[in-house]
């Protein structure tokens, strides 16, 4: 056994502990009192300045001198310092926009020379975000566009670049649906860019309004006259929104609801309304200070503190699957043609598929279990009715059958490259209610019934 001199026992000792130290964390910054007041009063001053109500910012002005003549931002770290600034400016009023952070790299953005500023970064992340849009997915069956912007809304060319590539691959669908649950807002320009396509060329909206401290510079928001692509004045657009929905795109959400030009689906919004821009204070900490009250066209009221609130309320449903349902009952009732009213229900009553899967297969349809002609067979396994199809040097290929509402009959899995649920078996009865046949239909991608349905009559 290797024994270690006490002498080197004591320097390994003072080694490890130099090494240890290393790795150690530093100590968070604390700010100095000098600069915890001038923060402070910064803070204050700014928002007498620009705050849209002048009792409430007299009222933070007030809370915020007397909490430091308390002493009570002295001595904290930066962080802890905006987190206590924020809180305190909440507890005198709930505004959900104001809020002091610490955030070094926009901190020094916003007060480095211009030649010291980190645009690519923010450009990078931007991109990485791909501008606010994330898909556009087409339902050829139903003429609906669906389009994610999970935001936030940004006012770069790239976003409108962006923007407009999306409303341009929706602009021939009947019904939108705009997915706006989770954005959390960003400039309002974008809001009224998209707007804008709902309406034709030259047919502006008053879209908001928006009033500062100083009323002299309040102004009225409208749609643009313009925006590229093909514009649909005449699609139903359905918009959804949720508690994660606020700010500017809770705008976008509001106006169109005021404007009777989308059926709002989900949960009610943040009911962040007042618009506002990042300020520097000192020592990392910006706040962000609401300057501008956006309301309603024609109105004093917006949704500052109560959030926008859905025409069709969700609760815990999923709000994308309701508005597909609304889209499918408005085909029902409005459609004057008769193949889309029969595709409409048939989705309709894919629905009801399992909430029918209880349903006795073979006591109720074991009369279909046989041979058919064109190599079909219908069998019964495990509690299962089974539709089998049957080619000469292939493998079987068997699909579950289960009952979509009485002889209606849905073949699960056949021909899934198109859909889940696109292939029935109606049955066909005689006079006195036996089976005499099967009709197979197939639902196609391109939003039409197979014309060419196949009568299966059984081998005997």
């Amino acid at each position: 056994m290797k024994i270690i001199s006490p002498k080197l026992t004591y320097r390994l000792l003072i080694a490890l502990s130099a090494s240890v130290t290393i790795y150690l964390p530093l100590k968070a910054q604390t700010v100095s009192n000098t600069d915890s007041h001038e923060i402070v009063t910064k803070l204050a001053d700014k928002l007498v300045d620009v705050y849209p109500f002048p009792e409430i910012s007299a009222k933070y002005k007030e809370a915020l001198l007397k909490n430091e003549a308390s002493g009570r931002y002295n001595g904290l770290t930066e962080d802890e310092l905006a987190t206590k600034l924020t809180a305190d400016l909440r507890t005198t009023h709930k505004d959900v926009h104001l809020r002091v952070m610490r955030n070094e790299a926009t901190y020094k953005n916003m007060t480095a020379p211009r030649s010291e500023r980190g645009h690519n970064q923010e450009d990078n992340s931007e991109a990485k975000a791909n501008y606010g849009f994330k898909k556009v997915e087409i339902d050829g069956i139903t003429s609906t566009a669906y389009i994610d912007v999970p935001g936030p809304f940004y006012g770069s060319q790239e976003a409108f670049e962006m923007a407009a590539a999306s409303m341009n691959m929706a602009a021939y669908s009947k019904n939108i649906i705009i997915d706006i649950r989770h954005n959390p807002g960003g400039t309002g320009q974008m809001g009224r860019f998209l707007a804008a396509y709902f309406y034709n060329p030259g047919q502006e909206q008053f879209y908001l309004n928006g009033f500062y401290k100083d009323r002299k510079h309040d102004e009225q928001e409208w749609t643009y006259a313009y925006v590229p692509g093909k514009h649909m004045p005449n699609a139903n657009v359905y918009i959804l929104v949720g508690r994660g929905t606020g700010s500017a795109s809770e705008g976008f959400a509001y106006a169109m609801q005021k404007l009777k030009r989308a059926t709002l689906v989900g949960d009610t919004t943040a009911g962040a309304g007042i618009a506002g821009t990042f300020v520097a204070l000192k020592n990392n900490l910006i706040v962000f200070t609401p300057f501008k009250m956006v309301v309603g066209p024609n109105s004093n009221v917006g949704w500052e503190g109560t959030g926008v609130i859905p025409d069709v309320q969700t609760g815990k449903e999923d709000a994308l699957l309701i508005a597909r349902k609304l889209i499918l009952e408005n085909m029902l009732k409005t459609s004057a043609d008769s193949a889309q009213r029969e595709i409409a229900q048939w989705l309709v009553d894919d629905s009801k598929i399992p909430v029918n899967s209880s349903v006795n297969m073979k006591a109720k349809y074991g009369a279909i279990i046989g041979k058919y002609n064109n190599n079909i067979t219908v069998t019964y396994a495990k509690g299962d009715l089974l539709w089998n199809r049957v080619e000469p040097g292939k493998p079987v290929e068997s699909f579950v059958i289960k009952e979509v509402k009485p002889d209606v009959l849905v073949i699960t899995g056949l021909n899934g490259n198109i859909g889940p649920n696109v292939s029935r078996a109606y049955i066909n009865r005689d006079a006195k209610g036996n089976i005499e046949s099967i009709t197979r239909k197939t639902l196609l991608g391109n939003g039409t019934i197979s014309a060419s349905s196949q009568l299966l009559k059984k081998i005997k």
